[in-house]
């Protein structure tokens, strides 16, 4: 599961003497034990971990976003750092192209956008962005 990989790569940073990547990491960790605590015990799934890795990484890119409207040139920096090493543990994001075949595929039988949207979600699972499915649903029902 992800935290096992992050904790392995921590420890592997810390050997290495890179505090940055050695804290960035621990936090990691730590969010991700924070939403086990909210399960019952043992029942903290990849998916789970996904959901909680996908959710800091918007937090940081919201972030950077208002620390570049403050001019924080030091703090964005460190948003971008952030965001990147988070990228390296969540799939790789979908081409649009396969996306939208998706999309076609699931609207052959369904044209409630509620449906639409859960079909969908349940297939591209961590590799879409929600905002940017629901716009191509939205766009194809119009």
């Amino acid at each position: 599961m992800w935290r096992n990989k992050i904790k392995v790569d921590a420890d592997e940073a810390l050997k290495l003497g890179d505090s940055e990547k050695v804290g960035v990491l621990r936090y990691l960790i730590s969010i991700i034990d924070k939403k086990a605590l909210t399960l019952p015990p043992d029942l903290m799934t990849e998916k789970d971990e996904l959901g909680v890795l996908q959710k800091e990484l918007k937090n940081k890119q919201e972030a950077r976003e208002m620390f570049e409207k403050g001019n924080r040139v030091d703090l964005v920096a460190q948003q971008d750092y952030e965001i990147e090493l988070l990228q390296q543990y969540l799939p790789k994001a979908m081409e649009e192209t396969e996306l939208e075949k998706i999309v076609d595929e699931v609207m052959l039988g369904e044209t409630v956008f509620g449906n639409i949207m859960r079909e969908v979600g349940k297939i591209v699972v961590g590799r879409a962005d929600g905002g940017q499915v629901a716009q191509m649903v939205k766009a194809k029902l119009s």
